[in-house]
């Protein structure tokens, strides 16, 4: 059990150490109301439209939290660019084969949301990720919007199973958009639904039929590709830990195995997903485990003596499971837990303080097993620091697999997170800088 503890520990390290960027990059904002901050942005690299976003005036400084529908425009300097704008998006369209619809169906709404945008023109190209499907969306103020989507539905087959049928009829779409623009229509006949393909349409339009000759778009679609969709953060923890344990042994004479609090070190990290509100936690943490009590010791199958003992042992716990967090302004968080544990005691010491000395099995205390349901927890994390509390069950050695427990332990802790955070531009060398 050793061995696979320090393997871990070198494993976390490694993930630990190798987190390096920032989280806020050069970019500006447009108000509601017009007014332009010019500063950093938290990149969060989001696939989905932005919840909300964090702007900070200067390095170090404060940071404030923006809803999208206080905003009109974000836009990183060297990065991604969105513009809050409603937009009519098809809910129905579907692309999840066990969510797909037996019928081709449509539910148009009108949705308000930050939508990325692709390239910035007379006729703009705007993307909006939805769990369903991608919409890419040609936009010009004024003008109704084109929703053109990924969409599939299953359809009856001659033996009575059902296949997979394929609803997206952009071509088509586009032919009738562009039905009075000839270069859009030869630039939309063979084309891919991507973003590069459908960018070049929008191209020829904007170049020849937009009424600004020669005008072409902005483009932003190097910039429009999250640099990584995952990201490792990490770092050492260390608090309190109060074990309430009680033993049924009949060695034991049912008393309080450890009840009382001890201190705990250990290594964490976290696999955020694209959208940075979800990660997948780890953990390997070390602990004390001590008790102190009386019982009956034998020798064979004779009961021989009635003594106290004091019994000291190491605690390794391994956990995995889910962190799901809450922005909060200022570059806060509270955070939600959800997790299993696997637990083992090594390295014991009983030590007889009265009686006969009995054998290290008779008067050994295993640590009991976590029930089904899993541990909670709680935190607030600002910046590097994380202050978390959180519980966990257990059952006693002889009860059957349960869902709750009468046993708890309770862990008060600071975590600090090590190396820069990883969602940011990679820096520059020396040379290269202005």
């Amino acid at each position: 059990m050793l061995s696979r503890l320090l393997l871990l520990l070198g494993s976390f390290l490694f993930v630990i150490f190798s987190c390096r960027g920032q989280a806020y990059e050069p970019g500006l904002l447009v108000r509601a109301n017009g007014d332009t901050l010019r500063g950093e942005i938290e990149n969060s690299f989001w696939v989905e439209p932005p919840a909300f976003i964090r702007f900070r005036p200067a390095p170090g400084s404060p940071s404030e939290l923006f809803k999208p529908r206080q905003l009109q425009a974000v836009s990183f300097t060297k990065g991604r660019y969105f513009r809050y704008v409603a937009l009519p998006l098809d809910q129905a369209a579907e692309t999840r084969l066990d969510r797909l619809p037996r019928v081709l169906t449509t539910d148009i709404r009108v949705d308000s949301l930050l939508a990325e945008v692709l390239l910035e023109g007379p006729l703009s190209l705007l993307r909006v990720a939805l769990p369903n499907t991608t919409h890419y969306v040609l936009y010009q103020p004024d003008q109704p919007a084109l929703d053109l989507c990924a969409r599939q539905y299953l359809r009856p087959g001659d033996n009575g199973s059902w296949g997979l049928a394929e609803g997206n009829n952009y071509r088509g779409q586009l032919g009738h958009y562009f039905r009075e623009c000839p270069a859009a229509l030869r630039a939309a006949e063979n084309v891919a639904f991507t973003a590069k393909g459908l960018a070049t349409v929008v191209q020829a339009y904007n170049e020849k039929c937009s009424g600004a000759p020669q005008q072409l778009s902005r483009d932003f679609l190097l910039q429009s590709s999250p640099r990584r969709r995952v990201a490792f953060t990490g770092g050492v923890l260390g608090g309190v830990r109060y074990n309430s344990l009680t033993s049924d042994s009949p060695f034991l004479l049912q008393q309080q195995v450890d009840g009382r609090p001890h201190p705990f070190v250990g290594l964490y990290t976290d696999l955020l997903q694209p959208n940075r509100r979800l990660a997948i936690y780890g953990e390997l943490s070390l602990s004390s485990f001590r008790s102190r009590g009386a019982g009956y010791f034998k020798a064979g199958t004779a009961i021989t003596s009635y003594g106290t003992y004091d019994y000291k042992a190491l605690l390794g716990t391994a956990r995995l499971g889910l962190r799901l967090f809450f922005p909060l302004p200022h570059e806060q968080q509270w955070l939600l837990g959800f997790g299993y544990e696997l637990n083992k005691s090594f390295r014991p010491a009983v030590t007889q303080l009265s009686g006969q000395p009995a054998a290290d099995d008779e008067a050994h205390t295993p640590f009991p097993t976590p029930v089904f349901v899993p541990n909670v927890g709680v935190g607030w994390r600002r910046q590097r620091l994380t202050l978390g509390l959180d519980g966990q069950m257990y059952r006693k050695v002889s009860d059957v697999p349960t869902f709750f427990g009468s046993d708890f332990a309770l862990r008060l802790g600071l975590a600090y997170r090590l190396g820069r955070h990883p969602d940011a531009a990679p820096t520059p060398p020396a040379a290269a800088r202005p």
